[in-house]
């Protein structure tokens, strides 16, 4: 897959740091989630990857734009999709571990 564009989306928000603060202990959980998107022959394709823990999660989407679609960018659509992807994979892993 080659990279068009690539974004890592730090939590700089205060709020979002106060939610995810662990209250076990002094430290506060910090994730950062790794977009990566190309578009290839009418495709557009994303791949969102996490460190979670000690697994790698990558989620993939997928979109693309049939001529008569009215829908513009593709983009935001597989990234959509590729965030789902992940999260269902965060999900499913942390009902694993409990």
């Amino acid at each position: 897959m080659h990279k068009l564009k690539s974004d890592t989306v730090p939590q700089h928000d205060p709020e979002m740091y106060r939610m995810q603060h662990n209250s076990r202990s002094n430290s506060a959980i910090h994730r950062m989630v790794t977009l990566a998107i190309d578009e290839h022959r009418g495709k557009t394709y994303a791949r969102a990857e996490l460190h979670w823990g000690s697994s790698h999660l990558a989620g993939q989407g997928v979109a693309y734009r049939h001529p008569s679609d009215k829908l513009r960018e593709t983009a935001e659509l597989a990234t959509a999709r590729a965030l789902s992807d992940l999260a269902d994979q965060v999900t499913a892993l942390c009902r694993v571990r409990s």
